[in-house]
């Protein structure tokens, strides 16, 4: 096996796919059940760009501000802090709503509530 520099294994470090393996390791490896997905959400973030976009360009290598910015997100993540305060978005009923730390965050259980209000709305309409 060939041994790699220090200046080839920071670049190869900084390829999307590897950022990504390592990342999840990290979040998973602190308790946090939703690492993967995490570390896609808030790299996407970092980078602007969609999961589709992270798989395709995963070979690629991403900038030092971007893996610096990138990092600071996970410290965020890895402190316990929710990933919709570090993006500020958090997707409700295909909405993206926009979150601060100063409103709840919207969780499945609350569509979910909604689902059940609509019905019984409808159900009250059609008996009408």
């Amino acid at each position: 096996m060939e041994n790699l520099t220090a200046a080839q294994t920071d670049a190869s470090a900084s390829r999307i796919g590897i950022l990504l393996r390592q990342s999840a390791r990290r979040l998973t490896a602190a308790g946090i059940d939703s690492g993967a997905r995490d570390a896609e959400v808030l790299l996407g973030h970092a980078l602007g760009v969609g999961r589709e976009q992270l798989i395709a360009r995963a070979d690629e290598s991403i900038e030092d501000r971007q893996a610096r910015a990138y990092e600071q997100l996970l410290l965020r993540r890895l402190a316990r802090e929710p990933v919709a305060y570090i993006t500020g978005v958090r997707e409700f009923w295909s909405l993206g709503l926009r979150v601060t730390p100063d409103v709840l965050i919207p969780r499945p259980e609350t569509e979910l509530l909604v689902e059940i209000a609509l019905d019984i709305v409808r159900q009250r309409q059609s008996d009408a």
